[in-house]
């Protein structure tokens, strides 16, 4: 009789996770830890004036900052989409996101104005699509493209160094993003 209930809790073991994942999605909560799924996408404005190398420069960099300030982000398990140089709907971007098991969208579109080098606009979301918060910067000074790319980098992570750990950019380690039986401290 014993072995029975042993088998009874371990079968509840395996089943109480995904019964609390259900009934989450079912409450419309998103499921897991905090996380941010990352998608960098280029305007029609930096296909036509700038080089796709500036671009998947940005893609790296602003990737690269994410991870090296520890934010918490998911990856697109199914296509590994994380930028593309066509238009793309935001619609479907936040389905992405969605499949990923994040809670919320990077939505980050690079651009090329005729009066600037480039310009980059970074919107949080949540997945329901609303904006949670936006950042813009640009850099149109120098003699070069690269030099503009440069400065304008610089003034994306300051701008993005006042968002780390709100909504939109949660941190690794941070207590929402611990397991629970991590994040309870005994008494």
């Amino acid at each position: 009789m014993k072995g029975h209930y042993v088998s009874l809790l371990v079968v509840c073991a395996f089943l109480l996770p995904g019964l609390s994942a259900m009934a989450q999605q079912l409450n419309g909560e998103p499921l897991g830890p905090f996380t941010t799924f990352l998608f960098v996408q280029r305007s029609k404005g930096h296909v036509k004036y700038s080089k796709s190398e500036v671009f998947l420069t940005v893609v790296d960099d602003v990737s690269a900052y994410l991870k090296g300030n520890h934010v918490s982000l998911v990856k697109d398990e199914f296509g590994g989409r994380t930028h593309a140089e066509a238009d793309m709907p935001l619609s479907t971007v936040l389905d992405i996101a969605r499949d990923s098991n994040a809670r919320y969208l990077l939505y980050v579109v690079v651009d090329r104005p005729l009066t600037k080098w480039i310009k980059v606009t970074v919107r949080a979301h949540d997945l329901a699509g609303k904006q949670l918060w936006q950042e813009e910067t640009s850099s149109g000074g120098g003699l070069t493209g690269a030099h503009g790319l440069r400065v304008m980098l610089e003034r994306l992570h300051k701008l993005l160094d006042k968002r780390l750990g709100q909504e939109g950019l949660p941190l690794i380690g941070t207590p929402e993003n611990l397991p629970e039986a991590a994040a309870e401290t005994p008494m």
